[in-house]
């Protein structure tokens, strides 16, 4: 296809020399600079050393105080639900600290709520003995998701009953909830009702959990059927009414006699129990054995029936109260990377909080005077921001219509510059992509080689890490005791010299402010009235300046225009003037600024023309002989004769349209010329066809100027 015409247009000017020249001397100071790099280094290591020690003391003020404020909360939270007084507070804050630092609890405040709870229930108790219990009920949240008040009722219960401790009440309990005891979600409830029915017959707390877990086992369908069985048993065991005496006779046994041993309890009832169970389970009869166990467990008899029933003296030890089952659990749920920093985090803060404790009893003794202070400089500060509120509105209103003038700049700099990042982001990001496709799969088979002997040396290292911070943590804990005595006295003395020298001068300082605010009041208004001139003088500056950014702007957009074509030229061929911005003039067209020529390399020789009116001549022979190119001038009885800058005129001598139009009589000059221009369509057709007739190349569109 022949080449189209293509005009290029050039900007006149130049840029000022002195932008170089400036930009040079930076460059050069820089240079300066970076020969004595040595110096700068050691500079910035002190600056930065300066920088790292201030915010590490300062993070580590903030960390005590914290620390000790939360230790406040907590303990304030504690005597609150115990109503101790401060010298049971100190025992009780003991046991908090233990619980705490052995990382039972989401934080101090939750082992104090629990120790409440323990406290409450239980009363009076030594600490460690406290301590030990919460850090059961805790472990038990943890492990089964029960609520601390009730497992501590059901403890609580067993301890009452069988006289087991609290340890013991809890192993007991786990062992339950590990052996599925809690199948119907009524363990606890059933251990806190039918203890003292279990107790009543003698049995002693592993006695009840082997009768529920063999009538569990039997088949009862809830826990809460076992519990109410026995409780109808030990209830007509010594009732003595008829069908008691009719239930034991069944038996063989004398009914009397029967019921003075459950009237004792102990040892004795408990073997009577389990008489009573045997022979019920030995009786052939089916009628009769159920007669005699209605008469000696009403409904629970029918409820569970014989097979749950003749399972209830199984004395097969499976509940041990000394098993400490709780350790056990303990051990393994806290067995991991995380629960170890935790404890060792805990026991360091346990160690500091001397300190904390100190640090946030300052704040809180100087908070009166902070809070007095601020209540005298607040109506100074108030005074000064109304003051000062014209002079920051009127700023702020200038800085609205600088940024209105000056955000369509920048959207116009954005213009230019989105179109070469977008480019240059197409270009790079496919390459980059298959890189990483490439080098992912090695580096995935890399990382699974080598995870597994790092995770071997961390498990190495982590018992020995901890064993060497449990070693160093007593000695820095001693140390940090004994500063307490020493830190606890410069505090004192900080919060008296706030008391009695900073605070004696605010007033006078507050005074001497309000007194020097009138004319420093007045002095800004007047700098603001002074001003005014000077904006209003400095308005056409700001044009100015924004016209010359909107060159720069313009500037850009070229240079993005010339990078696309570059871009387009580098990657082979381009589009047509509707197509991207690759090839942008290839097939010709116009452009308003700095563009390429000879872009297509299948058509390197291009014209191209200036509209400058001094060239005029000149331009118009290079138009003949684009034209004569084009097969649109020469050779025929078209030619291009003339035109003005800015346009093509064709001469068309030789041509003739001779359309026929008819007047009839009366026909005016209107008709006459509603036809003709009815013809006007008929004469462009017949001049386009002899356009087209000699041109030496088909062209979509051939536009007549």
């Amino acid at each position: 296809m022949p080449k189209v015409m293509q005009t290029v247009i050039s900007i006149a000017g130049t840029i000022d020399p002195s932008l170089s020249k400036a930009i040079d001397g930076v460059t050069g100071k820089l240079g300066g600079l970076g020969k004595g790099g040595k110096l700068a280094a050691l500079s910035v290591a002190a600056t930065g050393l300066t920088t790292a020690v201030a915010g590490g003391v300062a993070a580590a003020g903030k960390a005590l105080n914290n620390l000790g404020q939360s230790y406040a909360k907590a303990s304030n939270k504690l005597q609150v639900k115990t109503g101790a007084t401060k010298e049971e507070m100190a025992g009780l804050q003991d046991a908090m600290k233990g619980v705490y630092a052995d990382n039972f609890g989401t934080d101090m405040n939750d082992v104090a709520s629990a120790i409440g709870i323990v406290k409450q229930q239980l009363g009076n108790m030594p600490t460690n003995t406290l301590k030990g219990i919460t850090e059961d009920a805790l472990g038990m949240r943890d492990a089964f998701d029960y609520d601390v008040g009730e497992s501590l009722r059901a403890a609580q219960t067993m301890m009452n009953q069988f006289g087991v401790t609290g340890d013991q009440a809890y192993s007991l309990i786990a062992q339950g909830a590990q052996n599925g005891l809690d199948y119907s979600g009524e363990m606890l409830d059933s251990i806190d009702e039918y203890s003292v029915q279990f107790q009543k017959l003698g049995l002693n707390a592993e006695d009840m959990f082997n009768v529920f877990q063999a009538g569990s086992d039997a088949g009862a369908f809830n826990l809460d059927k076992i519990g109410d069985a026995v409780k109808e048993f030990s209830i007509r065991a010594v009732d003595g009414s008829k069908t008691t005496q009719q239930g034991f006779q069944a038996l063989g046994m004398n009914a009397d006699q029967m019921a003075q041993k459950f009237a004792a309890g102990g040892n004795g009832a408990k073997q009577a129990f389990y008489q009573v169970i045997d022979a019920l389970g030995k009786m052939k009869d089916p009628v009769q054995q159920n007669l005699a166990g209605v008469n000696l467990f009403g409904t629970m008899w029918e409820d569970l029936g014989p097979t749950v029933i003749k399972c209830l003296d199984n004395t097969e030890v499976q509940y041990n109260k000394t098993a400490n089952a709780m350790q056990s659990i303990n051990n393994i749920q806290y067995n991991d990377l995380g629960s170890a920093i935790e404890a060792i985090k805990r026991q360091a803060e346990v160690g500091l909080l001397p300190i904390a404790s100190a640090v946030a009893n300052s704040f809180t003794q100087m908070m009166p005077t902070i809070s007095s202070a601020l209540q005298s400089i607040m109506p100074v500060m108030q005074n000064t921001i109304q003051t000062c509120m014209p002079f920051v509105t009127q700023f702020l209103q200038g800085m609205g219509s600088a940024l209105t003038q000056i955000m369509p700049l920048i959207g116009q700099l954005m213009s230019g510059l989105m179109p070469v990042l977008s480019q240059f982001i197409g270009s790079i990001l496919p390459p980059i992509i298959s890189l990483i496709q490439a080098i992912l799969p090695p580096l995935i088979q890399v990382v699974q080689a080598i995870l597994p002997p790092i995770v071997q040396v961390l498990q190495t290292l982590i018992p020995i890490v901890t064993q060497i911070i449990q070693a160093i943590l007593p000695v820095v804990l001693s140390l940090i005791q004994q500063l307490v005595p020493i830190i606890q006295p410069l505090l004192q003395l900080l919060v008296q010299i706030m008391q009695q020298v900073i605070m004696p001068i605010i007033q006078p300082l507050m005074q001497l402010v309000q007194a020097l605010l009138p004319p420093i009041s007045a002095l800004i208004g007047g700098i603001v009235q002074a001003l005014s001139p000077l904006l209003e003088f400095l308005k056409p500056i700001a044009d100015v300046l924004g016209t010359i950014i909107g060159f720069v702007g313009k500037l850009l957009s070229w240079g993005a225009g010339a990078i696309n074509g570059l871009f387009g030229a580098l990657s082979g061929g381009g589009k047509s003037n509707g197509g991207g911005a690759t090839g942008k003039f290839a097939t010709g067209g116009f452009t308003n600024g700095l563009s390429i020529a000879g872009e297509d390399p299948r058509y390197p020789q291009e014209a191209v023309l200036s509209f400058n009116p001094a060239y005029r001549r000149k331009n118009i022979g290079y138009w003949s002989e684009a034209g004569r190119k084009l097969g649109v001038l020469g050779g025929s009885g078209i030619s291009l004769s003339g035109g003005s800058s800015s346009s093509v005129v064709y001469d068309l001598s030789g041509m003739q349209f001779a359309p026929k139009i008819y007047a009839a009589s009366g026909t005016n000059s209107s008709d006459l010329m509603r036809q003709l221009k009815a013809l006007m369509p008929e004469f462009v057709d017949m001049v386009q066809d002899a356009l087209a007739e000699r041109e030496e190349a088909q062209y979509a569109d051939c536009r007549i100027y």
